[in-house]
């Protein structure tokens, strides 16, 4: 119930975000841009760190929601997306599109089920900053 609740607000906050603050520099806009980016991918990190932390027991033996080895893929590619944004922030989008892209092609199934709303919102935040406006 609680990722929901978290789920629902964090699609809420994309619209209400959406806007760069028309005070800022060209260069300011880049990096604003880049920080969606980079809290957005980052949120999908700490979530599957955060759902490998949870232990289920239905079926039977216990085991974490999300897998030793679906953590590990978002931890990877994360970690490889925020490292190539900082050194080329004018890369953002395209460093966290290839992140994205990557995990959605090496999660299993039950991985990709847990993790598909975190990453279609990061989707969304690499469409909305990322597109025509730059990024």
């Amino acid at each position: 119930m609680k990722r929901l609740i978290l789920l629902m607000a964090l699609y809420a906050l994309i619209p209400a975000c959406a806007k760069t603050p028309p005070s800022l520099s060209p260069t300011g806009t880049r990096f604003y841009q880049a920080d969606r980016g980079v809290v957005a991918i980052g949120t999908v990190q700490h979530v599957a760190i955060d759902l490998n932390r949870i232990q289920v027991c239905d079926p039977q033996p216990c085991h974490a929601l999300l897998s030793d080895q679906n953590t590990r893929i978002v931890v990877d590619a994360t970690t490889t997306a925020l490292t190539t944004i900082k050194a080329a922030p004018s890369g953002w989008a395209a460093a966290e599109t290839t992140a994205l892209e990557r995990l959605a092609a090496q999660l299993d199934e039950a991985g990709k089920k847990e993790l598909a709303a975190y990453l279609d919102a990061a989707r969304q935040i690499v469409t909305t900053f990322g597109g025509a406006n730059g990024g």
